[in-house]
């Protein structure tokens, strides 16, 4: 079969491998679509120590199940799946708290077991006894279903964050997952969603969204945010831009009592940053992160596809087959899109 197979930094081969072989106690599932995600980006440029070369990488998928073990029960050939891709070992004490997604002894899909930059990928026993595995009702298309992990992330994060019907909410950095920020905030009833972003094409992309009000990162951010919520603040900010400004500025559009989620992460060696300590304080705010994802957050995701509460149709901006993986890399290398999907060859 055909994949993306990571061997270094700057060093993704388009390659012919093994087709995965079925055993007693996993699944093999013929990849639809599997949607490039930063992650993949920074493996390209700079390594992952956490990928062992050769490897085959990409975790947002969406598939059909083609085989299945004898000891797998659940599952049947010819249904869509979708995956958590990191894989808990849930027995340690981060898992034991609930929190799985954050687990030091994770084996994540694309970094301990072959992605879904593939025709086909093997589903392995822990992710099947983990509970990892989420089933895709035939109302939700491919395209949506392949964006269902990032949408996790999303809602992990807005969860943390308690964002409800009726708020406010600002996402900073108008990237994949700011996008994708502003419609799971729709989907949860916000009253008012805005999204900031600087450069183009990105906002004429953003622009597309409905009803997500578009504001140019170029312009004064925290005048209009005021101006559009009578001088408040916003319930909720959500920052995705990686970058020490945005989030050290996102304490300045939060109301009284909000809430301001650090969902982008800093790179290593440059993450230290500061924040004006009598803002918090006499604004009472609260600041939190978010990190990954869990499964019954991919479950949450799916319903809300299923329910027509998330609209993914204007965040999915090209499409690529599989042999020409790099041009998807390009695309987002350049920002010259939202979400890449990747389609593997018939």
């Amino acid at each position: 079969m055909l994949a993306a197979v990571y061997h270094t930094t700057k060093d993704i081969r388009i390659e012919e491998r093994p087709d995965p072989v079925l055993t007693q106690d996993n699944m093999i599932v013929k990849i639809h679509a599997c949607a490039i995600c930063g992650t993949d980006l920074k493996i390209f440029n700079v390594g992952n120590p956490r990928c062992t070369p050769p490897i085959i990488i990409g975790h947002e998928f969406i598939g059909t199940i083609t085989q299945v073990g004898i000891d797998v029960t659940g599952f049947a050939v010819g249904e869509r799946v979708t995956m958590a891709t990191t894989i808990a070992c849930h027995k340690c004490e981060v898992c034991a708290v609930g929190l799985p997604n954050m687990c030091p002894n994770a084996k994540p899909i694309s970094y301990d077991f072959d992605g879904g930059f593939a025709e086909y990928i093997a589903i392995p026993k822990e992710a099947l006894q983990g509970g990892n595995v989420i089933k895709v009702p035939a109302s939700v298309p491919n395209d949506f279903a392949a964006l269902a992990e990032p949408v996790s992330c999303a809602i992990n994060a807005q969860d943390l964050a308690g964002v409800k019907e009726g708020d406010t909410v600002m996402v900073v950095g108008g990237g994949p997952l700011g996008a994708i920020h502003a419609e799971v905030a729709k989907a949860y009833g916000a009253s008012l969603v805005m999204i900031s972003q600087r450069s183009e094409p990105r906002l004429s992309m953003l622009r597309k969204l409905r009803n997500v009000m578009v504001i140019n990162g170029n312009d004064n951010v925290e005048a209009i945010v005021k101006k559009e919520t009578n001088g408040l603040g916003v319930d909720v900010v959500i920052v995705c831009a990686p970058g020490k400004i945005p989030q050290e500025e996102s304490i300045k559009l939060a109301k009284k009592g909000g809430t301001i989620s650090l969902f982008a992460s800093l790179p290593k060696g440059s993450s230290e940053i500061t924040f004006d300590s009598r803002i918090i304080h006499y604004s009472e705010l609260r600041i939190v992160g978010a990190s990954d994802s869990r499964p019954e957050h991919v479950q949450k995701a799916i319903d809300l596809m299923a329910d027509e509460k998330l609209d993914m149709s204007n965040i999915v901006t090209y499409k690529v087959k599989l042999a020409d993986f790099h041009d998807g890399l390009e695309l987002m290398q350049k920002k010259q899109s939202l979400k890449v999907l990747i389609i593997p060859e018939d």
